[in-house]
């Protein structure tokens, strides 16, 4: 108990991290309703750090005063892997978990509550959540590795100097992921009562949608 309680008063538990990349007007109307769930679900001991790439959205201001809410904006397209490393630099030193969202989609009304548990008890190298996709939930599975950061809250110190690949605007969290993770020595914990909702297909713009899977492998072995 005495290394947990020193642990949490050095550094916040959880980082949550969010580029916000606009593309459409449907992609706003996602972020308004999650951006509304972070509020009303923000507790002790959670940080949430928005960096807004290529426009600065007026709404948000209604944001910016709202103690551990810090929102960065930036009105020239700098990239998705640019954004994301903006996100670690700021939190990788302030909290003890990081875990990227993706700004259109949801969280279940308790998940930062339940991600908290989790973290605070600083036991485990990641923390991975339930995960919706495509009208499924799908189950931990210790082997397994999702393709994206997104729902996994991972520990600021196996970062080291690792920052996503610059040259990658497609594919750069899955190779991330792979750097990161070591399943031989890292421990996770699967938090089954907070559930992540991915809305697979919600931007019309996502860089996704228009690559197949070849495609995206091209770009990581080009840029290798």
């Amino acid at each position: 108990m005495a290394t947990r309680e020193r642990n949490r008063n050095s550094k916040l538990v959880l980082g949550l991290a969010i580029p916000f990349y606009k593309n459409s007007g449907e992609c706003e109307n996602k972020f308004k309703i999650l951006m509304q769930q972070l509020k009303d679900q923000l507790i002790e001991g959670v940080i949430i750090y928005i960096y807004e790439d290529g426009q600065i959205s007026d709404w948000l201001e209604e944001y910016k005063d709202i103690p551990n809410i810090v929102i960065e904006q930036c009105n020239v397209n700098k990239g998705v892997s640019y954004a994301r490393n903006k996100c670690l630099k700021y939190l990788k030193d302030k909290v003890l978990y990081i875990e990227f969202i993706d700004s259109d989609d949801r969280l279940s009304d308790n998940y930062i509550a339940k991600m908290y548990e989790y973290c605070a008890d600083n036991t485990h190298d990641i923390i991975e959540s339930a995960f919706w996709f495509k009208g499924n939930i799908y189950p931990f599975q210790r082997e397994a590795k999702r393709g994206g950061v997104a729902g996994s809250a991972f520990k600021t110190n196996m970062l080291g100097n690792l920052r996503f690949d610059e040259k990658l605007q497609i594919g750069e969290d899955t190779k991330f992921m792979d750097e990161l993770l070591d399943f031989s020595k890292h421990r996770k914990k699967y938090c089954k009562d907070a559930i992540y909702y991915y809305n697979y297909g919600a931007n019309p713009n996502s860089l996704t949608l228009r690559h197949e899977r070849k495609e995206i492998g091209k770009e990581y072995k080009k840029n290798e």
